[in-house]
């Protein structure tokens, strides 16, 4: 019997393009050795590229895609004899074997269309990620838009330069060989301008998709999508969360979004959560700098 994943499968099997249904069934349990791909038999042409989908438990699982392309659909290579001679035979022997070309034809025609997701294809792709990524050159701000976009197509970013005060430790003044005091005499830190990189994201509801708040949400995408790949780039990056809705936001203390509740007036601006400000490659997996 069919489970609730694959029902839904099956109600909206006509809206699916194939890389977001093979995405679905490899999280659903169903791997290349289970697929098996068949196109519709018919001779008038479809506006929909996956026409059905059939689950099967028993004798093994496996799942039968049926798409509007192939051997046998309107667009077919073969010959009109072939296909008469078959609608004449009482048996379908014939259709099976030529199915099983069309199996392997469709399977490497869609493995075609992505052929980054294959190792087969593109062998050590996965593994030259991180090279590709330095030569789109993360510090530039249309790189830093197009991850963000990536990380957050819900919202709208905003992208700028910004030239911000940085405190660096300034040593302390000596005298011959005697320190004036037991600390710095200078201040401790001296603060200089320095280039960095301003990143918005703007939101226009208070929730995200997943139903988390967005001040919860935010972080966590930001810690464990883009906080891997920024990590080796030394720049100084701040990350702004902008939430537009016209409600307030109640704050229990500093850092915390606990209470995330509308007030009763609404909100005067935009309210603005800092996800992260420094340098990013003291950036660590908990979203903190070293220290």
């Amino acid at each position: 019997m069919e489970g609730s994943v694959e029902q839904r499968i099956r109600e909206r099997i006509r809206a699916f393009d194939i890389p977001a249904l093979l995405d679905v069934l490899a999280a659903s349990g169903y791997g290349d050795a289970e697929i098996e791909y068949r196109s519709h038999r018919t001779t008038v042409h479809q506006s929909h590229l996956v026409h059905d989908i059939q689950f099967f438990q028993k004798p093994h699982k496996r799942v039968i895609i049926t798409v509007n392309m192939g051997l046998f659909s309107a667009q077919s290579p073969l010959p009109s004899f072939l296909m008469r001679t078959m609608d004449q035979l009482d048996h379908d022997r014939l259709e099976r074997f030529i199915g099983y070309f069309d199996h392997l034809l469709l399977q490497e025609c869609f493995a075609g269309l992505y052929p980054e997701r294959s190792e087969a294809l593109l062998p050590g792709w996965a593994g030259a990620a991180d090279d590709r990524l330095r030569l789109l050159r993360p510090t530039c701000p249309s790189t830093l838009h197009w991850l963000f976009s990536k990380t957050y197509p819900e919202a709208e970013i905003s992208v700028r330069r910004e030239v911000r005060h940085q405190q660096v430790p300034a040593k302390e003044m000596r005298l011959g060989a005697s320190a004036l005091g037991e600390g710095d005499s200078m201040g401790g830190f001296a603060s200089i301008p320095t280039g960095g990189v301003e990143v918005k994201i703007h939101c226009g509801e208070p929730f995200s998709s997943s139903g988390a708040p967005w001040a919860v949400e935010a972080g966590r995408r930001f810690e464990s999508d883009l906080l891997p790949l920024l990590s080796e780039s030394v720049f100084m990056l701040t990350v702004v969360l902008v939430m537009n809705e016209q409600e307030g936001i109640l704050r229990l203390e500093r850092a915390s979004h606990l209470g995330y509740d509308a007030l009763q007036e609404p909100a005067l601006q935009a309210q603005q959560v800092l996800l992260f400000s420094g340098e990013t490659s003291s950036l660590q997996p908990s979203g903190l700098p070293r220290g």
